[in-house]
């Protein structure tokens, strides 16, 4: 699975993160900013209109820093480091408090939560290691903030909590803790942990998401190659199906096989390098034409194609898809050589075989390495058909077990069988008993080319 691919997704899934992450970051500043303007007074109103429009700031520039020049997380981890300190300067500064109060009253308020949505809103990211690192600074940040209101002149502290501190009575322990110059050791260190456990949670919570992410992206990766190779029904059984599922089994289906008539002459004449120009052409509407019809592109050989219908599972019209698969097929090779025709180009004449019957379906193969095959007498008679077509020059030869099953499917093929001209018994090689056919014969324009 390539690597790369994955990788790229999960940076594109960083970088939607990061947007989404500064639309929330403004409605919820937005948020603030119609709280402050209700609640404060003029001058600390805009003092925190300030301090919001700074982070609003922020989250604009390294975003497009990281849109412009790349690394998307690297350049928010930067900023992180600047809006954690405005952060943290703007829970404990005195802005809304009145002159005359101490500024240790700071601690009382529960601005100590915006702490928390920061490190919270960085999980938008799709970063686990944005989010560590935000937490991490944040929780620095926090303990040189508490570490400043220590040292603030005349602070009054207690290590550890204040009902188990020694000497101290309950009401001496009231008294120290509503003393408006408090601050509480043990309320800073419970905060630092809780930052810590939620960073812990959050990047755990987004770590996980990646990898689904990575797993969702392998799985999607997987089966775009399947559908290089089955059509799009065949695609979802496969991906989901069990070893069971796809165990060998006997089962009734119909095989195509279809062919370029003068395949040799032609690649000798317009040399290598147009020679798989034109194979990838026919590839191409070749497996369109299948996987229109439901079909499963069993494998190219060359300049022949293989495709089965009913394959994994059987379906209700196996035989008529084949039939339309077969009819539409001609016609789209015939318009494809007229092209090529009106170019200057060869012309391009095909040859179909088609038959229905018994085959071996299924993976086959070791522990390393399965193949999931369709095998047995149906396949063998489809092949030497369409190298019948070369022999009684018909442009399609189909079996009598293949008309018999469309009719037996209601269909008729919605009247293709009338096409198709009942050509008897022939023999083909590797088979005892001979095969009854029906044509369709080639156009006098398409043989005179």
């Amino acid at each position: 699975m390539p690597e790369s691919s994955i990788e790229k997704t999960v940076a594109a899934a960083e970088q939607d993160g990061l947007r989404f992450l500064l639309r929330v970051r403004l409605v919820v500043l937005a948020a603030v900013a119609l709280w402050l303007i209700m609640n404060y007074a003029p001058l600390r109103m805009a003092l925190g209109l300030l301090t919001v429009t700074a982070f609003a700031l922020s989250g604009v520039v390294q975003y497009l820093l990281g849109r412009r020049w790349g690394r998307p997380v690297f350049w928010a981890g930067v900023f992180t480091v600047l809006e954690v300190a405005l952060l943290v300067i703007a829970v404990l500064a005195p802005f809304t408090f009145p002159e005359d109060w101490p500024p240790q009253m700071q601690l009382r308020l529960v601005t100590v939560f915006y702490l928390f949505i920061y490190v919270a809103g960085t999980v938008l990211s799709y970063s686990p290691s944005l989010v560590v690192w935000t937490g991490a600074l944040t929780a620095v940040a926090w303990g040189v903030g508490h570490h400043v209101m220590l040292r603030l002149p005349g602070t009054v502290t207690a290590h550890g909590p204040l009902i188990d501190t020694p000497g101290l009575s309950p009401t001496g322990s009231l008294a120290l803790y509503l003393d408006p110059r408090f601050v509480s050791d043990t309320a800073w260190r419970t905060e630092t942990v809780l930052l810590l456990l939620l960073t812990l949670v959050l990047a755990a919570a987004v770590a996980r998401s990646r990898s689904l992410l990575r797993r969702q992206v392998a799985d999607h990766l997987a089966r775009a190659n399947l559908a290089r190779y089955f059509s799009p029904n065949v695609v979802d059984v496969l991906a989901s199906a069990g070893p069971s599922e796809t165990a060998a089994r006997q089962q009734r289906v119909a095989v195509l096989f279809a062919d370029v008539r003068g395949f040799t002459t032609i690649s000798e004449s317009i040399g290598a390098v147009r020679t798989m120009a034109f194979l990838q052409g026919f590839h191409e509407r070749v497996t369109h034409v299948i996987f229109e019809h439901g079909g499963t592109l069993e494998k190219y050989i060359g300049d022949a194609v293989m495709a089965t219908f009913g394959t994994p599972s059987s379906g209700p019209d196996d035989a008529s898809r084949a039939l339309r698969c077969a009819v539409t097929l001609a016609a789209e090779t015939s318009r494809w050589s007229a092209e090529r025709v009106v170019r200057g180009e060869l012309p391009v004449e095909i040859g179909i075989g088609a038959h229905y019957g018994e085959a071996v379906v299924g993976s086959i193969g070791d522990g390393q390495r399965l193949d999931y095959l369709v095998i047995g007498d149906t396949v063998n008679v489809s092949s030497r058909l369409e190298r019948l077509t070369r022999e009684i020059d018909a442009l399609i030869v189909v079996t009598d077990e293949l008309v018999t099953q469309v009719r037996a499917e209601g269909t008729a093929a919605d009247g293709l069988l009338n096409r198709f001209t009942r050509r008897g018994e022939v023999r083909v090689a590797g088979r005892d008993q001979p095969v009854t056919v029906w044509t369709v014969e080639r156009d006098a324009s398409d043989a005179q080319r």
